[in-house]
């Protein structure tokens, strides 16, 4: 038995599409139509609840800002893009769709577009069209528009918390370092004095990869003049080959030429939100070089192209919950809403979760949630036949 796989033909499926989509129908314009306005209206009522819930959860900051109030508004409008692209937009469309269809189908209109012999597929085809263009247009921004915004956003809210004497912000971070000839355990960077304070700890190994001495300093600072490292408080700890103590010393100061410069341990670039694909990769080398873990930077890879596919998979859902309604279509595209937001507020975090832990591989923790909506409404639209 011969197996054939059909030929494709792209310029009759252009064809096929140019013939049947443009010019656009009388009935096109008008699903369309209906649809539009609805998500407009819910894009600004989500948008403004949007800033409401941003001005709420930082109002306390605004209130006790010595860095000044105007801060706290740039703070809000800067991160506006990044909710509208993860949240806003997705709730609106999956509201505007459920609720379009839901009110086709309560008012019988749906009944007689059918009956006049068009599919459901083709009724919801200019809604789902667009919802593609949305999910093109929101990768795009995520790159060049959300994530330098995403790090303005930050920038700004630093400056909202200057002054704070409770919060050390941009400086505090506990972490191991891999160096050229050993290990480090930094307790922070101060980039304002340049000192390293809190704890600065380093191991130096032989080439046999075991330990040569040992650095428990309270404090360091890297002179540029001379290219060495200032350490205070200091005590130092030498091992033999058999790793046995030779001997341990103290010293008030002293001086160690070490392989690594300060910029080695400044504060890692930031949040993976602030990074397009490209400053992800190169973030992701620098931490194997450093020897720090890098799960969140490839789940922020894999979420750039997974997370816009949602509009496309919450578009389906509208249509398929649209379909099934009797009557009180604004109440059932409510619930839906609600429903289908809560069930991804909850699976996508904790697959991530899963595979930053590597559990799960990454990649898996990443596409898994639009996978599973995307198995479900198969099934779904199998079963409608239409």
């Amino acid at each position: 038995m011969q197996f054939s796989l059909p030929e494709i033909r792209p310029k009759e499926w252009i064809h096929r599409i140019k013939e049947e989509f443009f010019p656009p129908r009388i009935l096109d314009k008008y699903v369309f139509s209906e649809f539009i306005k609805i998500f407009i209206g819910a894009l600004i009522t989500l948008g403004f609840l949007a800033l409401m819930s941003s001005y709420s959860d930082i109002k306390g900051d605004m209130a006790s800002s010595k860095g000044g109030k105007i801060h706290g508004w740039l703070f809000i409008l800067f991160r506006l893009p990044q909710m509208l692209i993860q949240y806003i937009l997705n709730i609106a469309i999956l509201f505007s769709v459920s609720f379009t269809v839901g009110q086709f189908s309560a008012n019988k209109e749906l009944v007689a577009m059918m009956a006049a012999g068009i599919s459901f597929r083709r009724i919801v085809a200019p809604i789902v069209a667009f919802s593609c263009v949305l999910w093109f247009a929101a990768f795009f921004l995520k790159q060049t528009v959300v994530a330098p915004l995403n790090a303005r956003a930050n920038e700004e809210h630093k400056m909202l918390k200057e002054g704070d004497q409770n919060t050390l912000v941009g400086v505090v971070y506990q972490k191991h370092f891999k160096g050229q000839e050993g290990f480090y355990y930094i307790y922070y960077y101060d980039t304002k004095e340049e000192e390293i304070k809190g704890g600065f700890n380093y191991i130096c190994l032989t080439q046999e990869q075991t330990p040569d001495y040992l650095l428990v300093a309270q404090r360091a600072k890297f002179n540029y003049q001379k290219e060495v490292w200032i350490l205070k408080g200091v005590e130092e700890t030498k091992f033999d080959d058999d790793l046995q103590v030779v001997s341990v010393q103290k010293f008030a100061e002293k001086e160690y030429k070490l392989p690594e410069k300060p910029e080695y341990f400044k504060k890692l670039k930031g949040s993976v939100e602030e990074m397009n694909f490209f400053e992800l990769s190169e973030e992701k080398e620098n931490r194997i070089r450093k020897g720090l873990s890098y799960g969140d930077v490839d789940i922020a890879k894999h979420t750039l192209f997974a997370e816009p596919l949602l509009i496309v998979v919450l578009t389906l859902v509208g249509c398929a919950s649209g379909f099934f309604t009797k009557r009180m279509a604004i109440v059932s595209s409510l619930g839906v809403s609600i429903g289908v937001a809560l069930l991804y507020m909850v699976m996508d975090p904790s697959f991530k979760s899963l595979g930053e832990n590597e559990v799960i591989p990454i990649w898996l923790a990443s596409w898994i949630t639009p996978i599973l909506f995307l198995s479900g409404l198969y099934v779904i639209y199998k079963r409608l036949k239409v």
